[in-house]
């Protein structure tokens, strides 16, 4: 019933492909089938370290998500984010952790923004896996931002940018998100604000890696 009303909307107002000219047909969402199929095809898995953290890893190449990072940041659409996480979630398995945890924005940039976009990736992932989201386990302060600096002035930057939030289970295992993985200063610092709160096992992921 669901696809037989969306092809009738569809024949009144079309959707387009926000990465191409193509109408959006039936199930699609967000990418037609060839632009879909496309940046599945860029998918790295990318393994990283970080100290604070158990595992770290980047699903695809920033060029691959360049575009869409910018409209989900720049360009009010957090519905990107969430078919992103959506994307991830039905091509990896659902990982062994209590909840998944989307790496906080301060309060001066979520009103500036109106949205934190790692919360709505975590929303995409949860709606396939059916694991919680602890988006108040972690709070952030304000820092300027940090696209000039180099990896050492981004580790000096974030340090105690993080702080434990709401408390939570003792020894609990965490999937720590965030949407772009640069030199890595941020999952670190959030990692440790996360063990420094009780977290057992932390599992670092990214969507994009530069």
């Amino acid at each position: 019933m669901y696809f037989f009303y969306r092809s009738f909307l569809d024949k009144i107002c079309p959707r387009s492909c926000i990465s191409c000219p193509a109408e959006l047909l039936g199930s699609e969402d967000q990418l037609c089938s060839t632009c879909s199929d496309r940046l599945l095809a860029s998918i790295i898995a990318k393994r990283e370290t970080i100290p604070s953290c158990d595992s770290a890893e980047a699903w695809m190449d920033f060029d691959a998500l360049q575009a869409y990072m910018h409209r989900i940041k720049f360009d009010s659409h957090p519905e990107l984010a969430f078919y992103l996480g959506k994307a991830y979630a039905l091509h990896t398995p659902c990982p062994l952790v209590d909840a998944l945890v989307p790496v906080p924005i301060s309060a001066q940039r979520r009103r500036k923004r109106g949205y934190n976009q790692c919360e709505w990736i975590c929303r995409g992932l949860s709606s396939v896996w059916g694991l919680p989201i602890w988006k108040d386990a972690l709070i952030k302060s304000h820092r300027a931002a940090q696209a000039q600096q180099n990896k050492a002035q981004r580790a000096m930057h974030m340090m105690d940018a993080f702080a434990p939030g709401r408390p939570f289970p003792k020894g609990s295992s965490l999937q720590l998100w965030d949407d772009t993985w640069t030199t890595g200063a941020t999952l670190n610092a959030a990692g440790w604000a996360l063990r420094a709160g009780g977290a057992g096992q932390i599992h670092a992921r990214t969507l994009a890696s530069e």
